[in-house]
């Protein structure tokens, strides 16, 4: 019997106290104006900001990096000599070798996709000379795309080494 009632008092209990947290903070004083913290006052005055002017600029020693700043050549715009043509023609045609690997994927892409999807294959073309692929499609589809990744990551460290030698983007097209 003691084991009934003590469980409804233990629930009555912990209602209880919730409740009597709320009414301790709901009869609080609000006060309006509180009163500036001793660290907030004294630093706001002891330390003000600075403002940086052309005079200060001027006086400094080190002066500031400017990127159009002719007295400063630490930095190329534009090359002083142009580039090799052989560098251009290589880079060119390693461009145009990636990019056909790359549309040659993209078109394999095409027709595993097409095949998942229930439609007849656009093309009967069959390496004979590769024999049967028992690899699932699927899996097919993924090793495209790690291939297809990876050939667009070489592309694009073609472009960056072209950038570096001070070739021209249009040059390459």
């Amino acid at each position: 019997m003691s084991g009934r009632l003590l469980i409804p008092v233990l629930v009555l209990g912990m209602w209880a106290v919730p409740c009597l947290a709320q009414s301790d903070n709901a009869t609080a004083p609000v006060d309006s104006n509180p009163a500036p913290t001793p660290a907030s006052a004294s630093a706001s005055p002891s330390t003000p900001k600075k403002v940086w002017t052309n005079d200060d600029i001027a006086k400094d020693k080190k002066g500031v990096s400017v990127v159009g700043d002719k007295v400063n050549k630490n930095y190329h715009m534009s090359p002083d000599k142009p580039a090799d043509p052989a560098t251009v023609a290589r880079i060119r045609k390693d461009l145009e070798k990636l990019q056909a690997q790359l549309d040659d994927i993209d078109s394999k892409v095409k027709s595993y996709k097409e095949f998942q999807q229930g439609e007849a294959v656009s093309t009967a073309a069959r390496d004979l000379s590769k024999g049967v692929n028992r690899v699932p499609v699927d899996q097919q589809l993924v090793q495209l795309q790690e291939k297809k990744k990876q050939l667009q990551a070489q592309i694009g460290d073609l472009y960056d080494e072209a950038r570096k030698k001070g070739i021209d983007p249009g040059q390459l097209r």
